[in-house]
């Protein structure tokens, strides 16, 4: 966790001086394991995107706390993502990588996602979308479904 912590902070602030966007959210988290117990989780996310007024581009970390379930690990999550703005909808994607607080200690992946925003104002977006990461180490890969709202600074 502490590796992914001070990738984030890095990345993150050194990137965020020329960001055309920055922005900051809530997620609630639904994670089901393809063997195992589902839990559901809160995710603080950050991330600055760039590029033109359709297509653009940027990294986004995440760190989700458990809520409920039978499982408990903390998620922190690094992703370069990509969106592309149809009008009243924009499409997001994002690869990068997972890591998982677990009792038996940390234990690494990669991320994949794709989803969908909205924006309700000129400051507030809702996001919802699908993350599957791939874990290493015996830990079952995992299926992430995600609502959420984004705050544009």
């Amino acid at each position: 966790m502490k590796r992914l912590s001070i990738m984030l902070s890095v990345l993150v602030i050194g990137s965020s001086a020329a960001a055309q966007d920055i922005y900051g959210g809530l997620t609630l988290d639904h994670a089901k394991p393809h063997s195992g117990d589902s839990q559901t989780a809160a995710s603080f996310l950050g991330g600055a995107m760039f590029g033109g007024p359709a297509l653009k581009y940027g990294i986004e970390a995440e760190l989700g706390l458990p809520l409920a379930g039978d499982t408990d690990y903390d998620t922190a999550r690094l992703r370069i993502m990509g969106s592309y703005d149809f009008g009243d909808y924009t499409v997001i994607a994002g690869a990068g990588v997972a890591q998982y607080d677990t009792p038996l200690g940390d234990v690494d992946g990669e991320s994949y996602s794709l989803g969908v925003q909205r924006a309700i104002s000129d400051r507030v977006t809702l996001r919802g979308e699908f993350i599957r990461d791939f874990m290493d180490e015996g830990v079952a890969d995992t299926t992430i479904t995600r609502i959420g709202a984004i705050y544009n600074f």
